[in-house]
């Protein structure tokens, strides 16, 4: 079962999904599309203590093999942004399976040690296929976008009278400030996004993207008829906003 939206990050896509009623966030780097998971939230998983956790921390970033598969990455925390240990996924049934289960825990905890033989079992798996699932319906969403997107600017140059370089992104600020009280301008400074190249919808969630496909194929309908930007605005306030101002 999947928690939340496929975030987009500078380089790299990322996703909480829920494993065994837990959440676990989960990676995948753009430039090599290795999936990585991070070790903290396996670790809370599985209930093991503070100075349990950095021992496993300790064990991997010193050990041989699975030194290789762990990477520091950059991740959105309660606390915000913060480099967080992560194993690719290839290594994680390695690494749990170096987690013993003592006669000790079977006894004290039967329910870690239950746990943690689900997760050596089918974590990999199980993480893995749903990432890469949600990937795909993020982009098949943002390819039907760019259609949509193209019929919006079509529909704009042929029945709008004294049209302007900034008319295509005046309809686009009216769209997102109706959808996320932002413009596209503070879509993209809360998005960390600097370079001219980050288009701003290749960082929206696959939730985001549905919602300025529906609203910009009303607007590419209304644009059409001949109405006014600003009874356009008022049917988006009706339909998008009415019930969280109602």
């Amino acid at each position: 079962m999947i928690k939340s939206e496929l975030i987009k990050m500078n380089g790299m896509d990322i996703l909480e999904q829920e494993f065994d009623g837990d959440t676990i966030m989960t990676v995948k780097l753009k430039q090599d599309g290795k999936i990585y998971v991070g070790v903290r939230w396996i670790t809370e998983a599985l209930g093991l203590s503070k100075g349990q956790h950095q021992r496993q921390v300790t064990n991997i970033q010193s050990d041989i093999v699975l030194s290789q598969g762990a990477a520091n990455l950059q991740l959105p925390t309660k606390g915000g942004n913060q480099k967080s240990l992560c194993i690719e996924l290839d290594y994680l049934p390695l690494w749990l399976a170096k987690i013993s289960i003592t006669p000790a825990m079977k006894n004290e905890h039967p329910e870690v040690a239950e746990k943690l033989i689900e997760y050596q079992l089918k974590a990999k798996d199980v993480l893995a296929q749903a990432f890469l699932g949600k990937s795909k319906d993020w982009d098949l969403h943002r390819e039907v976008g760019k259609m949509d997107r193209k019929r919006l600017t079509n529909s704009i140059s042929k029945n709008i009278e004294d049209i302007q370089k900034y008319t295509y992104a005046e309809y686009t600020n009216m769209i997102y400030d109706v959808l996320f009280g932002k413009s596209a301008a503070e879509l993209r400074k809360e998005r960390e996004l600097q370079k001219k190249s980050q288009l701003t919808r290749d960082y929206l969630t696959e939730e985001e993207l549905k919602l300025i496909d529906e609203a910009e194929t009303i607007v590419t309908a209304l644009v059409s008829l001949g109405f006014k930007k600003e009874y356009i605005h008022n049917q988006l306030i009706r339909k998008y906003r009415k019930g969280i101002e109602g």
